[in-house]
């Protein structure tokens, strides 16, 4: 086992990361870590090697049976288990099956669709924001970052508004058990319900049929309108893509609405900069997602077979793990990286991946993530932080970078 020289799991590094990042990218760029057991994790912190490895689908593979021999890629079962039903998406894919996926969904989450919840956007973070407001105390994340997200998604997808609260419980358990205490058992159980609960929603749609997310996948699944290609959803892929919808629809957006808030009640010129400029929004949103994005890590990557890069002998089945947030502060790609400027042009951050995996939510997520800051800091002026930001808790894993809460006060 080789000497771990960097701490990438402490709460400590969780509240600051960047310093940690920054040596990484001087001394250690592409810094390999092998476990007691003998398997190796290869962090890649730099913005230019980051690109490559996002760029490079031959190579760095989603789908981690993609890295055994040709021959012995094992059989799905005839009857999928709760972990195929929610894994068998374009996130956990490669081409040809990501491009076929990717495609399906797009026909449904359209940017259209995306346009016409801006109204309804509006209106969920007033009425949050009015009952915060009521109550002259709040946290941020569980009364409106969490929330607001979650019926956002809920919505479009066509979950029912009395279901919402246990969907968004349920989907908890797909991509960050451990910063929800959960067990494994705990987990399983979780994902079985969500599971169940999706198939009764297809049965019901595929014969009463309404505008939203949930009937066009259904009716991807059922080959309706795509007759000229023969493209289908199987039962696993539909569970599964509508699961990942619930997931990234709403994490994602709950750390941009949370870290950026944060970022700036720390910089209080910028922030009146904001105020005195309301037309500065949209870059400020681009400058926040760069500055401290909700995505730390980006999903898992695996070897395909054995490989060199960057000077760096790699073999089949290492896994990959990029760095969004340390490549978001490269120095070689942005002018005074650690400097929150709202009015960063050309901002070329990777917040959100880039390439064929780039997240198929980010209109979404800039969108609430416009719209909520926006309302907060325009409508509520006076709200203020309880508790220094030293003081403040991050959520662990390496996955995602969000507050677990975020306690304010008018």
């Amino acid at each position: 086992m080789s000497k771990r020289l960097y701490d990438l799991f402490s709460p400590a590094f969780k509240r600051h990361p960047f310093a940690t990042f920054a040596r990484m990218r001087q001394d250690d760029p592409i810094y390999a870590h092998v476990s007691p057991g003998g398997a190796t994790t290869w962090y890649v912190t730099r913005y230019e090697d980051v690109l490559a490895v996002l760029r490079d689908n031959d190579h760095f593979v989603k789908d981690v049976r993609n890295t055994l021999p040709e021959g012995v890629r094992p059989l799905l079962p005839k009857q999928p288990t709760t972990h195929e039903l929610i894994n068998q998406n374009m996130l956990f894919s490669d081409p040809p099956d990501h491009t076929r996926l990717r495609a399906l969904v797009n026909q449904a989450f359209t940017p259209r669709r995306v346009e016409q919840m801006a109204h309804r956007v509006q209106q969920m973070a007033d009425e949050l924001l009015h009952s915060m407001a009521a109550q002259g105390r709040a946290d941020l994340i569980a009364d409106y970052a969490l929330p607001l997200p979650v019926m956002v998604i809920c919505e479009m997808l066509g979950i029912p508004a009395a279901d919402q609260a246990q969907v968004a419980d349920w989907s908890q358990a797909i991509i960050a058990p451990g910063s929800r205490g959960l067990s494994n058992q705990a987990r399983k159980q979780k994902m079985r319900a969500l599971v169940d609960y999706l198939q009764q929603l297809f049965a019901h749609r595929r014969q009463h049929p309404q505008d939203d997310l949930v009937t066009a996948l259904v009716q991807a699944e059922m080959g309706v309108g795509m007759a000229a290609t023969g493209d289908k959803l199987t039962e696993a892929e539909l569970s599964s893509m509508v699961a990942l919808l619930l997931v990234t629809g709403h994490e994602t957006t709950v750390n941009l609405i949370g870290n950026g808030a944060l970022a700036l009640w720390q910089h209080p010129v910028q922030l009146q900069m904001l105020k005195d400029r309301p037309a500065l929004w949209t870059t400020a949103v681009e400058e926040l997602l760069r500055y401290d994005g909700p995505v730390e890590t980006s999903t898992t990557r695996w070897l395909r077979a054995d490989y060199e890069f960057k000077g760096r002998q790699m073999r089949r089945g290492d896994v990959m793990r990029v760095s969004l947030a340390s490549a978001n502060r490269d120095t070689a790609q942005f002018t005074h990286p650690d400097q929150l400027d709202i009015t960063r042009r050309d901002n070329k951050h990777l917040a959100f991946g880039h390439g064929i995996h780039y997240c198929l939510g980010a209109p979404l997520a800039r969108l609430e993530g416009h719209i909520a800051l926006n309302t907060l800091f325009g409508h509520f002026p006076h709200w203020h932080l309880v508790h220094p930001p030293a003081e403040l808790h991050w959520r662990s894993g390496v996955l995602f970078r969000g507050l677990e809460t975020l306690p304010i006060k008018t």
